[in-house]
């Protein structure tokens, strides 16, 4: 299924050819769950790890963007995720190109937005239980969840292999 042009090199973009690699694929729902606060800046930190004359890898994506979200709540995570993006792309416009090896960076902006935010998100998760605003209308994560479900099942993804374990 072909969903359009790449705005960067016009490429065709293919969301069949995402889905049929499994790290590809749990990166897509993983970043679809997060909702467009989360996930943008998110893809703009997974970027700045990306070797200059090569691409990152979906494996190696998935893995850094499951260690970002572990490192704190979701609401200081975005405010240090901009903080660090905002101040590396600074650096490579004055011609400092080096990729992000680890997350230590962040953790240092994390440690300055939030001090408190150095815990991990299932700890210090205090939001109300709404996901986000859509056309006015407030949306439960449990409704959210729901869509999501659809919308991968639509795609033909099945949705059972990213489910948590409970317990």
């Amino acid at each position: 299924m072909k969903l359009g042009r790449c705005p960067v090199c016009h490429s065709h973009l293919h969301l069949d050819a995402l889905i049929q690699d499994d790290a590809g694929s749990e990166l897509l729902g993983l970043l679809a769950g997060l909702g467009r606060p989360t996930a943008r800046p998110l893809v703009q930190y997974l970027a700045l790890f990306r070797p200059a004359k090569s691409d990152l890898s979906n494996a190696r994506a998935l893995r850094l963007a499951q260690e970002t979200l572990a490192i704190a709540d979701q609401d200081s995570l975005v405010a240090a995720l901009n903080e660090t993006i905002r101040s590396l792309q600074e650096k490579r416009q004055r011609g400092e190109s080096k990729p992000l090896a680890n997350h230590n960076y962040l953790k240092q902006v994390l440690a300055s937005v939030a001090p408190d935010a150095r815990k991990p998100a299932v700890e210090t998760d205090r939001r109300p239980n709404i996901v986000e605003k859509k056309q006015g209308l407030d949306e439960s994560p449990e409704e959210a969840k729901r869509k999501w479900e659809q919308q991968m099942r639509r795609l033909g993804v099945d949705v059972n292999k990213y489910q948590k374990p409970r317990g």
